[in-house]
């Protein structure tokens, strides 16, 4: 007789698989297996990797509309994750393919006189296509609801080429028209009217849903919800109003193009969580609108409530230019991660990140950022953080390219500051730079990752450099990434004849004068020689300039 786990093994096991097609072998070996694995099947079914042949998933879940219901599992109450769009993009794939379905769901809709009152009064035969698909998606957060789904992830991101079909005006777009309704309020900007107008129509499926007032498990759906993602597909004003009830969010991820205008229930809802941990703001820049620089200012600055709890900031595509935006980051003790990517940074800002005691900092990246420029002419404001040895002597990762700022005596900071590197990513702007990145590498012999860029200063980057460099990586390097670092087929014939490493990931990128066909037999070459078995192999030529990446088993 064989032996039997308690469940509690099983679903322990079985919570460790995260590869659908796994999951779906391990359902079908018998029943004890099945039951305890499908829930973690059915805990994402809305996953990226779903494709349109899952469509199958909607009748499923439409089908507890039925009284007389015959399913194996209550599938349903098993969801935690829900990815709003891949729902969407479903749903959509499910109209189009199943017309009588379709109808007869509709009927079932049309016959419960317990739903809500909402779909009473919906008049979704007045929008052909995307009123069936709103309703569709609004009874299925209903049928999700009422099993007690516990959604603890959400995503909101509608791409445009899910909703273009709904765009057509007599089978063409209507393109000419370039402004946006947000509140009833017409904004200039870079989409058309129909476009937001048919987005925030899928905004309205979660606020109705959210709003229903005589479904009080609405009111339940999101209660524990600890991730939100809310991408730049919409203007979000009624959906951070609706999220506002949540209090126990440890991610929120946001893009948006004119952060003004969220201003409010953004702040709002920052303000109201009892331990937020990650947040992650995307911008692009829009400083010429009228009020950007307040805007940003009181976003930012209101992460002082959370600052007990943060241990991630990354913040992209912003403008800072006030320079008490960042006083408040003293405050986050517990920080691990600090990100600023493609922003703008005013000297002040850099200064009261360089004066913070950030004892649990592994990671910090500075990419692609830019500030005062009568200040960076002379020295890097940068330094001043890896010089704080409380941030500089506990990192584990740091990646810096900040090309318009030149390195001045940045490296050698790092090279008296850092021991405990893994990940490393810099540039070299100055001859001077060289024997510092060699005492880098030197300090820190547990660097696996390496990256380094040559934005283009003039410097000797000669064959002598690229033998030296390849002979100083440490024994654990087996990720490294070159950018205009090396000139040509020779010395990159050099670095490889005298790489001591054990390669995974090589990437290499060369000016336009270069014949990148002849660094990938290069490469095979030197594979075979080594007795390394590619993984994988790309070439790449571009206007600007040409690139090899290898992967190796």
């Amino acid at each position: 007789m064989s032996s039997r786990l308690p469940n509690e093994c099983y679903q322990q096991i079985f919570s460790n698989v995260q590869d659908t097609k796994t999951l779906f072998s391990i359902i079908q070996v018998n029943h004890t297996w099945c039951e305890n694995a499908i829930i973690f099947l059915w805990k994402n079914p809305f996953r990226k990797e779903i494709d349109y042949n899952h469509t199958k998933i909607i009748p499923v879940l439409l089908s507890f509309l039925k009284k007389d219901k015959n399913t194996f599992f209550d599938y349903p109450s098993f969801i935690t994750h829900l990815d709003f769009d891949n729902l969407f993009r479903i749903t959509s794939k499910f109209y189009d393919n199943n017309e009588n379905e379709v109808e007869y769901f509709m009927g079932l809709m049309e016959q419960d006189d317990t739903l809500p009152s909402i779909f009473s009064k919906l008049e979704y035969d007045k929008w052909p296509g995307f009123g069936q698909i709103w309703v569709i998606i609004l009874l299925i957060l209903v049928n999700m609801a009422r099993r007690r789904a516990n959604i603890q992830w959400f995503k909101f991101d509608i791409r445009y080429n899910d909703i273009k079909g709904f765009l057509s005006n007599n089978g063409k777009e209507n393109d000419d028209v370039e402004y946006f309704y947000v509140d009833d309020e017409r904004i200039v900007g870079s989409n058309v009217e129909m476009r937001y107008n048919i987005v925030n129509k899928i905004e309205n499926i979660i606020t109705t849903f959210l709003n229903l007032d005589d479904f009080n498990e609405s009111k339940n759906f999101f209660e524990n919800l600890e991730y939100l993602e809310l991408d730049r597909s919409s203007f979000k004003v009624a959906i951070l109003e609706a999220f506002s009830m949540c209090k126990n969010l440890k991610t929120v991820e946001i893009e948006h193009p004119f952060f003004q205008l969220i201003l409010r229930p953004l702040v709002s809802l920052i303000k109201n969580q009892n331990n937020l941990e990650n947040i992650i703001i995307y911008g692009v820049h829009n400083a010429y609108m009228a009020d950007y620089h307040d805007a940003i200012f009181e976003i930012i600055s209101s992460l002082n409530t959370a600052a007990h709890s943060l241990k991630r900031i990354e913040i992209c595509g912003i403008k800072m230019m006030n320079d008490e935006t960042f006083k408040f980051i003293g405050n986050c003790k517990n920080l691990e991660v600090l990100k600023l990517e493609d922003s703008y940074v005013s000297i002040k800002n850099f200064e009261w990140i360089a004066l913070a005691e950030f004892s649990k900092l592994r990671s910090l990246e500075l990419v692609y950022n830019w500030s005062n420029k009568e200040y960076v002419s002379q020295f890097n404001p940068i330094q001043m953080i890896l010089q704080n040895k409380s941030i500089s002597l506990n990192l584990k990762s740091l990646h810096l390219l900040n090309t318009y700022i030149k390195n001045h005596n940045l490296l050698k900071s790092i090279s008296e500051n850092c021991r405990n590197l893994i990940n490393f990513t810099t540039q070299l702007t100055a001859d001077d730079d060289i024997k510092y990145l060699f005492n880098i590498l030197g300090n820190n012999p547990n660097i696996k990752e390496f990256q380094l860029l040559n934005p283009g200063y003039p410097m000797n980057l000669s064959t002598g450099f690229i033998i030296d460099l390849v002979k100083a990586f440490p024994k654990k390097t087996d990720y490294i990434r070159l950018v205009h670092i090396v000139n040509n087929l020779d010395e990159f014939r050099k670095f490889l004849e005298n790489c001591m490493v054990d390669l995974k990931f090589l990437y290499v990128v060369v000016s336009t004068n270069n014949d990148i066909n002849e660094f990938g037999e290069c490469v095979k070459r030197w594979s075979e020689e080594r007795k390394k078995k590619i993984k994988k192999l790309d070439i790449f030529s571009i206007p600007s300039d040409k690139k090899i990446l290898v992967r190796w088993e």
